[in-house]
């Protein structure tokens, strides 16, 4: 093999790039991205880049730029990839070059949802997605402004704490109870939204938007359906994304959710792999769903990146994701079962603690607020698929260590 193409020149595009080189490959290496700037870490897009953007982080890039320069990787930057050529053997770029490839990756990602209302593309409406998108919406953050959020998943909830540190007027719109149900579960989603309301945010819970009203260009204010009229001076809508799977789909690659793929990364051509937010994967507990995490997206590529080359590789992990909101440290790691027993270690009032969540004696997800190192432990536990009595589990003075013992 002698050249590898990757598509996606992001988190996942990037460590697969690292990978690549740090496992020896010494062949050509093309990275196409269709934004200007290489490889970034996106976490910070919804804190650091809103607080400040125009200082981001001194760790905000994967790699500085002389590391591609030493590593011999191809970058085509602001570049878009038309097609994957199967009869060419490559990816076909917008400008009609045909970059040639042994193995293609696809680390494609998603696009930010829309909402589908009319002025949903006015130049106050925000989607986070990328730096420039992140910059764009920091202009709109003012002290004093009136920001409606849409959608409180976890880039909503982040950017919702984000505008209250910078001193604006924050409203959620939430069509479920509470916020990041999906992640947290209505338990602990309750807690989070409390958290919120006692900062000052505003929340409308079991609620739609059903339009906006102008002023200008601008949205002015935001209908919802409970009746309520919200003016603003920007909108920004968290609403998930759509899997960027059209160049495997075009290719007649196999596609559902996300662009199908087996424990080693392959797609249903084995010249074409596929990782990160767009890859639907075997889920840890059973079934396939794509992973819309940071660390997936790193891990998966690197498994993907030593598939190409041929190592043996069988990438299936539980979800772990992070989340930084106000004060508060939010991990998790595994799922939440439909019933679940919950055992909790600390006391929820001190936004300190650790919660499990119990299938019979199994322990299938880890929740921790401000306890990370704990974290460390209850990944292992969740992964070795650890079985404890809830008592146990909440008991502060039961080592967690000597119960992942046990469970080795």
């Amino acid at each position: 093999m002698r050249s590898i193409a990757i598509v996606g020149a992001n988190l996942a595009g990037g460590r697969a790039v690292e990978a690549l080189r740090q496992a020896g490959f010494d062949g050509r290496i093309t990275l196409i991205g269709e934004e200007p700037w290489r490889p970034y870490e996106r976490p910070p897009l919804s804190k650091e880049v809103l607080w400040d953007p125009a200082n981001v982080p001194d760790n905000f890039f994967l790699q500085d730029d002389a590391w591609y320069d030493d590593n011999r990787i191809d970058m085509r930057l602001g570049t878009r990839a038309e097609a994957i050529d199967l009869a060419g053997g490559g990816v076909r770029l917008s400008g009609g070059e045909l970059v040639q490839a042994d193995r293609i990756l696809l680390a494609t990602g998603g696009h930010a949802r829309k909402l589908n209302l009319a002025g949903a593309d006015c130049a106050n409406v925000h989607y986070l997605r990328t730096r420039d998108d992140a910059t764009r919406m920091a202009l709109d953050l003012r002290e004093g402004a009136g920001i409606v959020i849409v959608g409180m998943g976890v880039i909503g909830a982040e950017v919702a704490a984000s505008a209250v540190k910078l001193g604006c007027k924050v409203t959620v719109v939430e069509p479920m109870p509470v916020p990041m149900e999906r992640a947290l579960g209505r338990r602990f989603g309750q807690w989070l939204g409390e958290e919120h309301r006692r900062r000052g945010v505003a929340t409308h819970f079991n609620c739609g938007v059903t339009g906006f009203r102008f002023a200008g260009n601008r949205v002015s204010a935001v209908e919802a359906d409970d009746g309520t009229v919200i003016p603003c001076d920007a909108v920004i809508v968290g609403v998930g994304i759509v899997p960027a799977t059209s160049l495997a789909r075009d290719a007649g690659i196999e596609v559902n959710n996300g662009i199908i793929v087996d424990r080693r990364c392959q797609t249903s051509n084995p010249a074409v792999f596929a990782a990160g937010d767009v890859a639907e994967q075997d889920g840890f507990f059973g079934g396939r769903f794509r992973q819309e995490t940071y660390q997936n997206a790193a891990d998966q590529a690197q498994a993907a990146a030593l598939a190409m080359l041929g190592q043996e590789v069988s990438y299936c992990k539980p979800m772990w994701y992070w989340s930084d909101q106000f004060d508060l440290n939010i991990q998790f790691c595994g799922q939440i079962p439909l019933e679940p027993e919950v055992a909790i270690r600390g006391e929820m009032d001190s936004n300190a603690f650790v919660a499990f969540f119990l299938a019979g004696q199994a322990i299938e997800g880890v929740l921790t607020v401000n306890r990370a190192p704990d974290m460390g432990v209850g990944k292992r536990l969740v992964e070795r698929r650890a079985r404890a009595s809830a008592a146990s589990l909440a008991d502060a003075g039961v080592s967690l260590r000597d119960l992942l013992k046990q469970a080795s």
